[in-house]
């Protein structure tokens, strides 16, 4: 054993001497510490696979640790290639510090100047899970070495000529060879990307599109989407960052038509005599290159440094063509080791490191999925063998069974989901050592929930998995024919006659009542398997159709016979003949026919100079002067400021105002008890009708416009009240006060106080805005000649709110001089 700090050309690492004491590590990246198992068996052969191995591996300093910026990472040595980031393995344990120099050892990897700090090992790839011992000295030692490193001044870029570039140059990733470490590795992956290329050749692919291609266009939160689509309107490419990425490259001829027809030409990057049987994923900071039809991939294109990584040599070509389809030539191609998981998979012993880990998993998804046979009555005519749900009368496992309720208490997606079911409910306060109770659909660990304000509700207990179920449901259209597809009609059905009519998405997890425990568990069942409409696609080898989109669903069940899909929800009529937008507007019109609620549709907001000035309508006029609004987005920015002026508007102007969401429709009987005489009548069923019904073809009824006052004088008088309210947001805001607090003092929103304040400074400075003044001043010219705001605006090619803001302007400049 060496007496001092030593440099290891072998694997660019300043080594620690071999000490006599061995110390246990954590590991904690099991993939990453697999690999390095893996490679360091195969220069001794498989029969090595129990006994203990002398290895090397590199010590780092971790400051960015934040459990403990003192951590010291045990990582690959450097010839593995990488950052110290994607070489980490484990830690050294807290209390084992001391024996790798404590502190010291972060001035020791200070003086190495870029060099990693290198310890002798042992490991040992053992039946399920590899073993990690370090060789390290008495701490006294230890520090001793270190003391005597730092006095001697040793400069690693000096020490030896050939130690620099092995540092410096595989520490940066500079290099376009294959890291010493992983030579081994390398020419196993060449062998199978050999063979890989050799198919691809041999079969070249050609054009598979028989039928045109066609783009679809969407706009998602300002963002702009380009799809390419099939004939069933299943999408099977886009376009992203210019860039056409497809499922299948043999339909880029296709592809690359359609964008040309509809007016978004690309390149065309035909390139090559033959091209892989590989698609290119956009990844984000990675765009992975992918056999189409196997897991493992080639490598990945860097598109920041417009750099091609590779797994093998072999690669290279084909990796090169399938980019230049894609039209990017890289700047350079790298060897690049794969994912430490792809190349355990590639050697096959991904299975014996996750034998014990994939035992437990399957335990626990038997266990997720399970579900009391008792309750396959629920479902007729052998619906139930549809299910992915294992029903069984086996108890369950207890090694997932708590003893206390602590967690189940503290799980905010459990009480989030009860909150979902039950409403306003009661699941008791914890207390130490109290039992969880068997849910009732599976036996798992559950809360009892009990609904407040429910006469004769019951105690009921529903575990995480089967609330999260009957919420959220697990039954997604992927757009291909899905077997379960008569059991979720089924359901559909079941849960329309539950809730009086076709529901909307957002009713689903309400539970209707709690008054029946069978009921209830019923409910909970066919809510699980009611299908949700959300985006996920079918595997790129499938022949696949659009997804459904909940409207789809309700047809399927015979529920929406009368509905026309538009962009924004259905459109359908209401039992009383009212057109509504959303089956949420359905929902509440048809409730309030049923229980005798006189209402018009889409009554006028009254008119206010700094809130309503385009015409507002509320949805419904109720017979004592009450607005109903059904606040269809409330989560969408501009949806909510709309809501909020109305809510301003409704102050303002004394109207009392009804908001109703999605979350109120099982409890429309609560929202309108006022109006409501004798006992609530629920929703009855819809009834039938087409889609080329002419109602569906009329614009919606309107009500009776609000009264607007036209005199002079009242024009006059709110003139002057808008420009004093203009004035004080002025002072206020000098004083020092907010905008959100001008807003509270003068009772009007955020948005309000803005207007307010701009408005206020041009007019005591009309000259701080010669654009605005001058077509306040073109304005008042109009108006003298007696032309209209919108002959004005079409004139003028305004925008609607831009004309209105320069007759106000003309009115409050010029007018008022002559009043």
């Amino acid at each position: 054993m060496s007496a001092a700090i030593s440099f290891s050309s072998e694997h660019g690492l300043w080594m620690l001497p071999r000490g006599q004491l061995s110390i246990d590590s954590a590991t904690w990246v099991k993939t990453r510490f697999n690999e390095f198992v893996e490679l360091e068996l195969l220069p001794h052969g498989s029969g090595s696979r129990n006994e203990w191995i002398d290895v090397v591996v590199a010590l780092v300093p971790r400051p960015d640790n934040e459990y403990n910026p003192q951590a010291i990472s045990i990582a690959q040595p450097i010839t593995y290639g990488g950052s110290y980031r994607d070489r980490h393995m484990a830690f050294v344990y807290d209390a084992d510090h001391r024996f790798v120099g404590g502190v010291r050892f972060h001035d020791l990897a200070e003086a190495a100047q870029g060099a990693e700090i290198g310890c002798h090992a042992r490991l040992k790839a053992g039946r399920s899970d590899g073993e990690l011992q370090l060789w390290v000295s008495s701490p006294g030692e230890v520090l001793a070495l270190i003391d005597d490193f730092l006095r001697s001044g040793i400069n690693p870029a000096c020490h030896d000529p050939d130690q620099a570039p092995v540092t410096s140059v595989l520490a940066a990733r500079a290099i376009d060879h294959v890291p010493p470490a992983r030579t081994e590795q390398a020419v196993m992956l060449e062998e199978e990307a050999e063979g890989r290329v050799r198919r691809w050749r041999q079969a070249p692919n050609g054009d598979v599109t028989c039928t045109p291609l066609r783009i679809q266009q969407r706009s998602v939160f300002g963002n702009h989407m380009v799809y390419v689509v099939n004939q069933a309107g299943g999408r099977i490419g886009q376009l992203r960052d210019g860039v056409l990425f497809l499922d299948d490259e043999r339909h880029r001829r296709a592809a690359l038509d359609a964008l040309e027809r509809a007016g978004i030409p690309q390149h065309d990057a035909m390139a090559g005599d033959w091209f892989p049987d590989a698609v290119l994923l956009h990844r984000g900071a990675r765009w992975l290159l992918k056999p189409r039809d196997d897991e493992s991939p080639m490598g990945w294109y860097d598109p920041d440094t417009e750099i091609l990584h590779v797994h093998a040599d072999a690669y290279r070509e084909p990796a090169e063509i399938l980019l230049r389809r894609h039209g990017i030539v890289p700047a350079a191609t790298r060897w690049a080791a794969p994912d430490p998981e792809q190349f355990l998979r590639h050697l096959g012993v991904a299975d014996r490191y996750e034998a014990e880990s994939r035992r437990v998993s399957d335990l626990a998804e038997q266990q997720v999925w399970r579900m009391w046979a008792r309750h396959r009555d629920v479902f007729p005519n052998g619906l139930a063998d549809l299910s992915p749900l294992r029903w069984t009368n086996e108890e369950q496992n207890r090694i997932f069974a708590r003893e206390d309720t602590y967690w189940l208490h503290h799980d905010s997606y459990y009480l989030r989901d009860l909150e979902a079911l039950f409403g306003p409910h009661e699941h008791g306060e914890y207390r130490h050592g109290q039992k969880p109770v068997p849910c009732r659909l599976c036996g798992g660990d559950a809360l009892t929930a009990t609904r407040r304000e429910e006469p004769g509700a019951q105690s009921l207990a529903y575990c995480s998995g089967c609330a999260r179920k009957a919420v959220k449901g697990f039954l997604v259209d992927r757009g291909s024919d899905e077997s379960w597809e008569p059991l979720a009609v089924w359901c559909l059905q079941q849960l329309a006659v539950e809730l009086g009519g076709p529901p909307s998405q957002a009713q689903i997890p309400r539970l209707v009542s709690t008054v029946e425990p069978a009921a209830t568990d019923r409910a909970m069942l066919i809510r699980m398997h009611v299908p949700r409409a959300r985006i996920r696609r079918a595997a790129a080898s499938a022949e696949q159709r659009a997804p459904l989109i909940w409207a789809d669903w309700l047809k399927r069940a015979g529920l929406l016979r009368d509905g026309v899909q538009m962009a924004r929800g259905t459109v359908s009529v209401a039992s009383d003949g009212h057109l509504c937008r959303s089956l949420l507007e359905r929902h509440i019109d048809d409730f309030l026919t049923v229980n005798g609620i006189s209402h018009e549709v889409e009554p006028y907001w009254p008119y206010d100079p700094d809130l309503n000035t385009t015409g507002l309508r509320a949805d419904w006029l109720l017979d004592d002067g009450s607005y109903v609004e059904a606040w269809g987005l409330p989560d969408e920015p501009a949806y909510a400021g709309k809501m909020e002026r109305k809510v301003e508007l409704a102050a303002r102007t004394g109207i009392r105002l009804v908001g109703v969401t999605s979350a109120d429709l099982g409890n429309l009987h609560k929202v309108f008890a006022s109006w409501i005489t004798g006992e609530a009548r629920p929703v009855p069923s819809a009834a039938v009708g087409r889609s080329d019904d002419p109602r569906l073809q009329r614009p919606r009824r309107p009500g009776s416009p609000a009264k607007r006052t036209t005199t002079a004088n009242a024009n006059a008088e709110t003139r002057a009240a808008r420009l004093e309210r203009c004035r004080q947001a002025v002072a206020l805001q000098e004083a020092g006060m907010s905008r959100s607090a001008i807003g509270e003092e003068l009772g009007v929103g955020s948005e309000s106080a803005k207007a307010l304040l701009r408005d206020g400074k041009f007019y005591a400075a009309p000259d701080s805005d010669p654009e605005r003044r001058r077509l306040a001043a073109e304005a008042y010219e109009a108006q003298s000649r007696g032309m209209t705001k919108d002959q004005f605006r079409q004139a003028r090619a305004l925008t609607p709110p831009k004309a209105h803001e320069c007759w106000k302007d003309a009115d409050v400049l010029f007018q008022r001089h002559e009043d």
